[in-house]
């Protein structure tokens, strides 16, 4: 019963194309964002639901919501990118993924490890932040640059947050002591 949570988190990915394809209709566009975060909001409740009524298959939400997360913002960036070719703004609104994803990965690497890697409430943030400052490009393009500065101070202060649990773990810990 759980894939109907991971359903719903695999979502964004094809409202992150249909994103693209609705850019030029506004209100279109937010509303794929809006519904983007909507799944984000709801799929983790509705694993949490089932599980505690018992509902059995394969728990992978905790990989794949912030996995899906980074591909939605990832793709939306690319898709406004390629409308409007604003490096600076689009790099701010992803700054995040730009210093964690190679962190992420050097950890994986150096640790082996295997697990989730759980946002703290500072990461969640930056998630949140991220989908409002997507949404303020599209629809209040005149204060784009202030949400995506904000956007980008809270990325980084969730990267930073994480580097500094990594590095308190001992070498060859699991992922998912990184989520404390």
């Amino acid at each position: 019963m759980l894939w109907i949570a991971h359903a719903l988190t695999l979502v964004r990915i094809p409202l992150a194309i249909a994103f693209y394809y609705t850019y030029a209709t506004p209100h279109l566009a937010l509303a794929a964002i809006g519904a983007a975060a909507l799944t984000d909001t709801l799929d983790g409740t509705i694993a949490r639901a089932l599980k505690r009524r018992g509902a059995g298959g394969p728990d992978i939400g905790g990989w794949l919501d912030p996995a899906m997360d980074k591909v939605f913002v990832v793709l939306v960036v690319l898709a406004l990118w390629l409308r409007t070719h604003d490096t600076l703004l689009l790099a701010l609104v992803g700054a995040r993924e730009l210093l964690f994803l190679p962190l992420a990965a050097v950890y994986l690497a150096r640790h082996q490890a295997r697990g989730n890697l759980h946002a703290d409430p500072l990461g969640k943030a930056a998630t949140v932040a991220q989908f409002g400052a997507l949404a303020v490009i599209v629809g209040r393009p005149e204060y784009a640059l202030p949400a995506a500065l904000a956007t980008a101070a809270l990325g980084i202060a969730a990267v930073t947050s994480y580097l500094v649990r990594v590095l308190r773990l001992p070498r060859g810990a699991a992922a998912t002591a990184s989520s404390r």
